[in-house]
């Protein structure tokens, strides 16, 4: 099964979760984020995201 795979740039993950560039970066150098680390560059996959946003969900009805 060949599944692609969508890697965002800190600039694209911060436009989709709502944060700055700065705070992607900050978080990642906390390990507090999923990222995927390509040379020098951070990568997110979108898919490990979106699992990360509704992992760390908090449910206000409980």
């Amino acid at each position: 099964m060949n599944e692609s795979k969508e890697l965002l740039t800190a600039k694209e993950t911060a436009a989709f979760l709502g944060l700055s560039e700065i705070t992607v970066y900050k978080m990642t150098y906390k390990k507090q984020i999923p990222f995927v680390k390509l040379g020098r560059t951070k990568r997110f996959e979108k898919s490990k995201l979106k699992e990360w946003i509704d992992k760390n969900s908090v449910d206000a009805d409980k």
